[in-house]
C-alpha cells in the first residue's frame, strides 16, 4: 500500500480540526476548544469531549502527533500536524462532495412545518429569525476585524453573503406569507 492509499479520508469536522491545528501548532486541545467556541461560524461540536476523540483519532492514523508540555502535572500535550497529516489536508480540501454543494438548512426545514403555526406565529418567527440572522451579520463583521484567518477577505465574503441571502429569502417569504393571508381573509 503507498503512502497516499494509506491515508484515510477525513470527515470535515476531522479536516476542519486537523486543519486548525496546522494553523495555530503546537497548540492543545484545550486551546483547540476555546478557538471553536469563539468563532461565530465554526458549527462543529467543540466540547472537550468531542476534540479529544478526534484528536486521538488523528493520532492513531498518524496525522498528528504531540510532545508533553514540560513541567505540566495535568500531563498537557501540544499537539503538530505531520506531514501525513499535510497530505490528508490536501486530499479533504481536493474531496468535493455533494453535500457541500447544498447545505442543510434547519430553517428551510423548519419552514416546511409552517402549516402548524398561526399566521401571527408565522411572521413573528420570520421577523425573529430575521433579527437574529442581522445579529450574527454584525458579529461576523465584528470577528473579521478581530481574527486573521487564510483567505480571510473571500471566507468573510461567503460568509455576509450567504448571510444577506438567507435574509432576502427570509423577505421573500414574509411577503409571501403576508400576500397569501391578505387573499384568504
Amino acid at each position: 500500500m503507498t503512502d497516499k492509499q494509506d491515508i484515510r479520508r477525513l470527515s470535515d469536522h476531522e479536516g476542519a480540526l486537523l486543519d486548525l491545528v496546522r494553523r495555530t501548532q503546537p497548540v492543545t486541545a484545550y486551546r483547540i476548544v476555546k478557538i471553536f467556541e469563539l468563532s461565530p461560524v465554526a458549527a462543529f461540536n467543540s466540547s472537550l469531549g468531542q476534540v479529544y476523540p478526534t484528536i486521538k483519532r488523528l493520532a492513531k492514523a498518524g496525522l498528528v502527533e504531540s510532545v508533553a508540555v514540560e513541567g505540566d502535572a495535568r500531563g498537557t500535550a501540544t499537539w503538530t500536524c505531520t506531514d501525513k497529516g499535510q497530505e490528508a489536508l490536501r486530499n479533504w480540501v481536493l474531496d468535493i462532495k455533494s453535500s457541500h454543494l447544498l447545505m442543510d438548512d434547519p430553517l428551510r426545514t423548519k419552514l416546511m412545518s409552517f402549516d402548524l403555526l398561526t399566521q401571527e406565529e408565522r411572521v413573528l418567527w420570520l421577523v425573529d429569525v430575521k433579527a437574529e440572522l442581522s445579529a450574527k451579520l454584525e458579529e461576523q463583521i465584528a470577528y473579521n476585524q478581530e481574527v486573521e484567518l487564510p483567505y480571510q477577505e473571500v471566507v468573510h465574503d461567503n460568509v455576509v453573503s450567504s448571510l444577506r441571502a438567507r435574509m432576502d429569502w427570509l423577505d421573500r417569504v414574509l411577503s409571501k406569507i403576508v400576500k397569501s393571508s391578505r387573499r384568504e381573509g
